[in-house]
């Protein structure tokens, strides 16, 4: 196992089982963000992608009978995919960051996209089974925890004080819902004009 993949597991291990104490690690770091999604981010993304093909490809299969699409509709599917997450990191660091100073907290563009990226780590997984059908929209549960996450890396990456945390996680989970929204509507409204499939 290469030592990029060692670091990989190791840190979404300790995010997901030591939160205290990886934000400690994270927040002495001088990795790039760049680095950070390169290296953390796309690794939880692609598999994502992968269960989007898959998933995708067993609708268009049982939807439809029209060969064109056999491959296509999955193929950009998981492009859409690939693309929703990385706007949706990076608009959430952007409001995270402009946020900051409202929440008595460092407005710092770096720190707050690695507290994006690092925190939604749980919500990356549990896509990774929603992508396959939709019926498991319960293993989305699961992912709030990245809440939590956040919870416990805004002290130690936006100094954010003790009693401003819990109002700055639920205006954040507002935004980001909201992201999220705005972005499934604008990607279901482009697959339904390039793909006529009745859903």
């Amino acid at each position: 196992m290469s030592s990029a993949s060692t670091d990989f597991g190791q840190r979404l291990k300790n995010l997901l089982l030591f939160p205290s104490y990886e934000w400690k690690v994270i927040s002495l770091e001088k990795a790039s963000l760049a680095e950070d999604f390169k290296r953390f981010g796309l690794r939880l993304i692609f598999p994502g992608a992968i269960s989007m093909f898959i998933g995708s490809f067993l609708f268009i299969r049982n939807e439809v009978d029209i060969d064109a699409y056999r491959f296509s509709y999955p193929l950009v599917q998981a492009l859409f995919y690939l693309v929703f997450q990385t706007v949706f990191l990076i608009l959430s660091a952007f409001f995270v960051n402009k946020l900051a100073n409202r929440f008595s907290s460092v407005s710092d563009a770096r720190q707050s996209g690695r507290l994006v990226l690092f925190s939604v780590a749980p919500l990356l997984l549990v896509f990774i089974i929603f992508n396959l059908h939709k019926m498991f929209f319960l293993s989305l549960i699961p992912g709030l925890y990245s809440y939590f996450l956040l919870y416990k890396g805004l002290p130690l990456l936006l100094k954010t004080p003790d009693n401003k945390r819990i109002a700055f996680v639920f205006l954040i989970f507002i935004v980001q819902a909201g992201i999220y929204w705005a972005l499934a509507l604008a990607f279901s409204l482009l697959s339904g004009y390039m793909f006529s499939i009745a859903k």
